[in-house]
Parts: structure tokens; sequence; C-alpha cells
């Protein structure tokens, strides 16, 4: 069947782990800097000889993941995951991935320098059945009548969503606005950017504290699974503080999680993450790697001496303060999720002109990788050496980094528990990163920098993108299918595509079909051991369509890709001072065996 036909007759993919597949099918291999077995660090699937059983691409039945004989289709109602019909969501949480059922979320508009402005959720049913939203706050329902609307590709016009969300839909949610009977003072005209005319926002509530303290989270929950991105503030260029994040569901989170802020304080904004409980009676520890400063609701405490705060469901504890809390163990009594932030940042610090929102949920400790492919975005002004930031946080003392092909200036090379390091490469200089082994896991993101320049010799970008950053997900998170949508109201879109040798007695590299470019060619390889390659694609180019390829133009909007191997895909968009960056999806499997030290 040709991928336009599945796609047509399966309007969406539910991610599964297949025998090609990175993750889920059994321990990461390495042997400490040596060649990797199997041909792929990061448990990218089975040896040839082993015949288990697995579900099909299209998440519609079981089958032997050696020679893809059904052994069960699933009923209509039902859904593949971990190898057995189970019904949607329950499949999607044992398939530990960016799909889920539910979400929670908040505003990264943790210091109130800015109005509050439009706040928005992009949504893709990733399921076979037909699904229906619910979003609450602090327990209570809210109406999100006139808040659900749908755009066609390349097109920022949006139109009224009514009934429920069809297989491979996407839809646009306006979650909270400003309250339009509080006088707007001449200095907030500027800056508020509200949700578009005739969308009627599902609360102009703001539940986020101005600083430290504990806030409310959104709950979004679906009947069937749905990937989700939150966008704050919604309408490209014209919010000019944007961040975006892929949302991870609840069936995703863990005890134990790392802190990992956004960026260094800076004269514009402060370093921030958001404690996320999604049960009541959750008691959070931290152990600060700098003093905690105290708020409302917040002890003090000083660094490396565990501090104990209880909050309930769909609070959430929000930190921000001038010194870095990155590297912090947070431990929990019920699963829990980070945020990682930057209120307003610079980058580099010291940058003059325009400073950026940043938010990322972070995967929990148990997801970090032991490796990593990077390669930047297409360049703001053609020059492929444009330097662009990474950030390593290490979780366990005597990591020790390896790159292929060359260590990147200023790298590190080894790392002690909590530490972390920034380093500047090309956006183009594709590299890898990897440490000893699965017990040595690393947390890596990227960077867009200022739009003023100044990061390692840049020169000014004349007003394209500003400072964002993103989660980099690591090999043993890959996926074989991604549905994700790309925000319209942005000039530039970058898709960056990253895929990974199979495993196996014949590892190879399997090809990627994204919806509106068919087969993708000209892959460049990542590094000297032919384990990665990458490519780009532009999905818009100053506010034009994209690439042109036989099967048709890339555009904004709803995108579909697939492979028989495993593969990640990161966004990045900009305009005139305003960038946003948000993987495509990812898995969210167990990577990690060993716990964090015990705290006490």
């Amino acid at each position: 069947m040709k991928p336009s036909q599945l796609y047509r007759s399966v309007a969406a993919i539910v991610f599964t782990c297949t025998a090609l597949a990175a993750g889920a099918c059994g321990k990461e291999k390495s042997n400490g800097f040596g060649e990797q077995q199997g041909g792929f660090n990061g448990d990218a699937g089975v040896e040839a000889s082993d015949c288990r059983f697995t579900c099909s691409l299209d998440g519609r039945s079981v089958i032997q993941s050696c020679t893809g004989e059904v052994v069960t289709t699933c009923a209509p109602e039902q859904a593949c995951g971990a190898a057995l019909c189970q019904a949607p969501c329950a499949a999607a949480a044992a398939d530990r991935s960016s799909n889920g059922c539910e979400f929670y979320f908040q505003s990264p508009r943790v210091v109130k320098n800015e109005p509050q402005s439009c706040h928005a959720a992009f949504i893709v049913n990733t399921s076979a059945q037909a699904v229906d939203l619910t979003l609450e706050l602090e327990g209570q329902a809210l109406d999100i009548g006139h808040a659900l609307f749908y755009t066609q590709p390349g097109s920022p016009t949006l139109y009224p969503k009514e009934g429920p969300i069809q297989p491979g839909e996407s839809v646009v949610l306006f979650v909270s606005d400003r309250n339009p009977a509080v006088p707007l003072t001449q200095s907030e005209a500027f800056s508020y950017i509200g949700c578009p005319k005739g969308a009627k926002a599902a609360t102009l509530e703001d539940p986020v504290p101005d600083g430290s303290g504990i806030g409310s989270a959104f709950r979004m929950s679906s009947t069937s699974p749905v990937s989700v991105t939150s966008m704050y503030p919604f309408g490209g260029a014209l919010s000019y503080v944007p961040s975006a994040t892929l949302l991870l569901p609840v069936a995703a989170w863990a005890k134990e999680n790392i802190v990992v802020n956004g960026w260094e304080a800076s004269v514009t904004g402060y370093p921030s993450a958001q404690i996320v409980a999604s049960e009541d009676d959750t008691e959070i520890t931290i152990v600060p790697s700098t003093d905690l400063r105290p708020a409302a609701g917040i002890p003090s405490g000083l660094a490396h001496v565990p501090v104990t705060i209880k909050i309930d469901k769909g609070q959430f504890l929000q930190l921000v303060q001038s010194s870095e809390l990155s590297g912090s163990i947070v431990t929990s009594t019920k699963p829990t999720s980070v945020f990682g932030g930057q209120s307003c940042a610079l980058v580099p610090s010291n940058a003059e002109g325009a400073c950026d929102t940043m938010s990322q949920q972070l995967p929990a400790y148990q997801q970090w990788g032991s490796e990593y492919a990077a390669v930047g975005y297409r360049p703001r002004t053609g020059n492929e050496n444009e330097q662009m930031p990474y950030r390593v946080v290490a979780a366990r003392d005597g990591t020790r980094l390896d790159y292929d092909p060359t260590i990147p200036p200023g790298a590190p090379t080894e790392l002690a528990a909590g530490e972390v390091a920034t380093f500047p490469a090309g956006v183009g200089d594709a590299f890898t990163v990897r440490t000893q082994d699965s017990e040595h896991p690393l947390y890596v993101a990227a960077y867009m920098s200022a739009n003023a320049g100044h990061y390692n010799g840049n020169p000014a970008f004349g007003g394209r993108g500003d400072p964002e950053f993103v989660n980099v997900v690591p090999a043993g998170q890959y996926l074989n299918s991604y549905s994700f949508y790309a925000d319209p109201t942005y000039a530039e879109t970058s898709l960056v595509v990253i895929r990974a040798k199979t495993m196996g007695s014949d590892p190879k590299f399997e090809d990627v079909w994204l919806e509106c470019a068919g087969t993708l060619t000209g892959w460049k390889p990542i590094g000297t051991r032919g384990q990665y390659e990458w490519l780009r694609i532009d999905l818009t180019k100053d506010y034009r369509p994209g690439t042109t390829f036989e099967a048709g133009v890339c555009q904004s909007g709803l995108q579909r890709m697939k492979s028989e191997g495993p593969f990640t895909a990161t966004l990045w968009g900009w305009d005139r001072f305003a960038s946003y960056a948000a993987p495509g999806g990812m898995a969210q499997r167990k990577l990690v065996t060993q716990p964090l030290p015990p705290v006490r």
C-alpha cells in the first residue's frame, strides 16, 4: 500500500514500537565508547532472530515483528499498544509516547512585565476514532464551544470547528486571553496580542503566579489519543515573545525529574521552572543546586539541602529566581512533570535588543538518553556557520562525553551530576554526542540566538527570529511516525529531520515519507560512524509556501510523516523578532534503569 493510500484509509498513526523503530523493545546497548552493537545505540530494535509480537504502523493490528504477518486485527473501537488490542487511551499509555489522552499545561508568563495575551494549543487527532475534548481549570469544566478552530493548509485563516475532531484532523484551541473589560495601559497596548476575532477563549482567568508561587494548570482530556503543542502567545510576529512546547501526557510522567532552566538570568528575565502535579496530596522534594528563594507557599532552602512542598491535583509549583536551579533533583510521592523556562531570555545574556519567553516540558529523568544527534534550523541569512548554542546537563558524576565527527569548540568531555555546560556550533555543523552507557544519561537542548547577534561572533539578523530553545530528542526516543501542526502565522518554518539506521543483521536507513513531499531525498551524513543522516525542508519561506516536490508543495498547517525506521523531526519557526521551536513528537520510553541517589 502506498503511503498516501495508508493515510486515506487510516488518517492517523498511533505511535508504536516496531522491530525497526528506536526504543522500547529491550535495554539500551553500549560497550563504553566502542562501536555500538547492532549499528545503533539507544535500543533501536530487536535482533533478526527475535520475532516477537508488536503493533503495525497504523496501530490497527498485532503483527510478527520479523515478517509483518498479522496475528490479530483489533476491533474498530480498539487500538494496538504494547502488542495488545485495547482501548485507544490505554494503548497510547502502553506505547509511552507524546500521544495521550490527558495533559496538564500552563502559560510560561511567569512574571507579569507584559500583559496576559492569547494562549493556544495545537491539537492533532492521532487515533482512528473521532475525538471529543474537555478543558478544565481548578476542577471546573471550561466552555470551549467557541474556542475551537481549524485552518486550511498554508493559510492562517481560522474556521470554527463544530463536532468531534475526526481522525487525522488538527484544530487550534484558544485556551485563555486577557479580560477585555480591564483597560490596557499605553505600554501594554503595544505588547498585547489577543486571540483572533471571532474566537472566544475558554477563560479570561490568569492562574499563573507573578514570580515564584503556586498556580493552577489547565487539564485537557480527550476520548482518544491526540498530540498537543502549547503556544504562548499565539499570533506569530506580532506576539514578539512566543514560545512553544510539545506537551507530554500524564501517562508518561514519573517520580524523578531534574530541573533544566531555559537560560541564565539577564536584565530582561529570570530562569524559571514549573513543577506540575496530576494527583492530590503530591509531596515534592527539591534538592536545589543553588539556594532556593522563599515565596508564597515556598520556604527558603539552602543549596543541596532537601525542601519538601505539598501540592494538589492540577497545581504547579513555580520557581523564578536570578540564580539558575538547573541540575536540581525533584522527587515526588506521585508522578509529576517539570517545565523549564526563562521569563524573557537574551541569548547571549549581554545581547542588546528584544528578549523572548522560553518554555519546554522536560522528559522525566528515566527518559533521558545516552546518545543524541543534533543539527540546526535553516540559517536565517543563508550562512551555515551561523552560531547556535547547545546546552547539556548530566545526571550522574563521571559522565564522559564522546562526539562525532569532532568535539565542538568549548564542549565538555566530562560532567558531574547536575552540571550544566553550554557550547556553540554552526547551524550546519551536525554532530552526535554520547556517553559511556545508558546509566549516565544526558539532557540536551538546542537554541536560536538573539536577532541582535553577538553570540560567538554572530552578526545581527535584520529582525529575523529571536531567542528560543527546544528539547533535542535522544536517539532512544525516536519514533517511526509523526503527526503535528506547523503554526501558519510565521514567515519562516524550517523542518529538521534526522534518521537513524535500523538494528538487526542488515542495518540500513529506511525511507522517510512526508505527506507534502513524498519520499524524502538529499540526506547528509552526521559524523563518521554512518549511523545518522539529516535534511531540512522549508514549510514556509517569506510567508510563502516552502519547498516544492513532485508530490506537492510543503506549507504550514498539519504535517504527517512515517517510515519503517526510526527518525525524529523538529519544527523551527521565526518571524520579525519572534521564534518558536518544538519536536514533532517523541517516545517516552524508560531508558534509564538506575534511580537517582536517595534524597536525604
